[in-house]
């Protein structure tokens, strides 16, 4: 079994060194500006691209000893200190397995082409067992058929009792889970109570219709993402109701979505409210009402508290349900064409446990999705540390001068925490390509060039072509 495992790497590789050496040709060989002198490739970059590729080939069918190698994908993981913490941990404890990570980037200071390399291989079935998914839409890779349905892999009992299952559930595609990390985030707006109620869940014409009875234009909302359009972020948080997934059909021509446009219009355009930083004089002096924001610790969450008050209401991201989004962290993939998909389920349940990673994360803004890191995150929170003259330290500081230091949390703040992940009801997506054609389509509309229909209509056009385009 092993070795006709190897076999078939040694085959592909081949065949994605004879391909790459082909379009490499094809590209530097060309005609106009780009052609090189005498056509083709020169041949020290010939050389230094079949080096390269061999010594990638070479790696992917090396074995470790006794164990199957399982190979992991990747751009950034020279920069990744929790990748390559995870890789070294498990190495050292596996004995059926060994994890080599694949560095497309290396030592090159191309980082699109790398991408482009990356994205190739993986596109054309010649990538590696598992994917890194940072700077990849894992929705995208799974909608073209290259990444594993986790869900078929995870048993019921599994997800519930060893992971935080309503993350998972929220995390997924349609019925379908193509990633998973370690930590995540929970994306919410928040805003004050008196002034827009204490329901949790709104659309997006109550929520303008809620700023505009209060006075206020969008400036007054703050928030973490709000120095980036507001439309390619709010849009991107509830991206599942303009985009079914599972028939490939974009649907940005009605109500909701002009509504998102006049929003962000209104927002974008400037003013002397426009200023996004929440600070508890921002609050109190009435100039911000709400903020989009990402919490990802308990001492956040105390310190949205501190500035709110008693009252603090959890609004929810307009669209529809709760309006409370998950946003897993560090994600990989696996790859539907995988040679080792066992190896490498069992890389991904112990880089998704977390016991490779120390405590520090439950003060560096990220909850934990095992269970048992997470209640152990959660009663850390609690714990009130002393200095050496018996002096409370914080449990976290924040660059506000009204508010700059949180302590140890009560038991009200951490079942509130809880509380809020249990709202969690949709995950929060950035796919690169359709943010990018909202920002051009808005920023048409705000210069006056098209109305909010004709907006709409080229969004709808351009991202259907967009959703077409992946599905091939």
């Amino acid at each position: 079994m092993r070795k006709e495992r190897n076999r078939r790497k040694k085959e592909r590789a081949r065949a994605a060194l004879f391909a790459v050496l082909l379009l490499m040709a094809g590209l530097l060989g060309g005609c106009g500006k780009g052609e090189l002198e005498g056509g083709g490739m020169e041949k020290g970059m010939k050389e230094k691209l079949n080096e390269e590729m061999e010594e990638n080939m070479s790696a992917g069918v090396k074995e470790s000893g006794d164990r199957t190698v399982v190979t992991l994908g990747t751009v950034w993981g020279t920069y990744n200190e929790n990748l390559q913490s995870a890789v070294a941990a498990y190495n050292d404890q596996s004995a059926a397995y060994c994890v080599e990570v694949v560095d497309y980037l290396g030592e090159a200071s191309d980082e699109a082409a790398a991408m482009e390399r990356f994205q190739m291989e993986l596109a054309t079935g010649k990538g590696t067992d598992l994917v890194d998914l940072q700077e990849l839409d894992a929705d995208v890779l799974g909608y073209q058929g290259i990444l594993t349905d986790l869900t078929a892999l995870l048993t019921k009992e599994e997800r519930q009792e060893r992971y935080q299952d309503n993350v998972l559930r929220c995390a997924q595609t349609g019925d379908a889970l193509y990633e998973l990390g370690p930590t995540f985030q929970i994306c919410t707006i928040v805003g004050k109570k008196t002034l827009f109620g204490e329901e949790t869940g709104w659309s997006m014409e109550e929520m303008l219709d809620a700023f505009e009875r209060n006075g206020k234009g969008a400036g007054a909302l703050a928030g973490f993402y709000a120095d980036s359009s507001v439309v390619s972020t709010l849009t991107m948080f509830s991206l599942a109701d303009f985009v079914d997934w599972e028939t490939g059909k974009a649907d940005f021509c009605r109500e909701e979505f002009y509504r998102i446009l006049e929003f962000g219009e209104k927002r974008d355009s400037g003013g002397a409210d426009r200023r996004s930083r929440l600070t508890g004089h921002s609050v109190s002096d009435g100039i911000h009402l709400a903020s989009l924001e990402v919490i990802g610790s308990v001492g956040q969450y105390q310190y949205l508290k501190e500035i709110f008050g008693n009252d603090m209401a959890v609004k929810g991201l307009p669209g529809e349900g709760n309006g409370v989004s998950v946003q897993l962290l560090d994600t990989l993939g696996i790859c539907a064409y995988s040679d080792c998909p066992e190896g490498a389920l069992d890389f991904l349940r112990f880089y998704v446990d977390g016991e490779w990673m120390d405590d520090t994360a439950a003060s560096s803004g990220r909850f934990f999705v095992q269970k048992e890191r997470f209640e152990k995150q959660l009663m850390l929170a609690q714990e009130q540390r002393y200095d050496d003259a018996g002096n409370p330290l914080p449990n976290a500081s924040f660059d506000d001068p009204d508010v700059p230091y949180v302590y140890a949390a009560s038991r009200e703040d951490v079942e509130e925490v809880r509380a809020l992940i249990g709202l969690a009801d949709q995950k929060s997506v950035f796919i690169r390509g359709i943010a990018q054609i909202l920002d051009e389509e808005f920023g048409a509309y705000q210069q006056g060039a098209a109305s909010v229909q004709e907006a709409a209509k080229k969004v709808q056009n351009r991202v259907q072509l967009y959703l077409d385009e992946k599905r091939q």
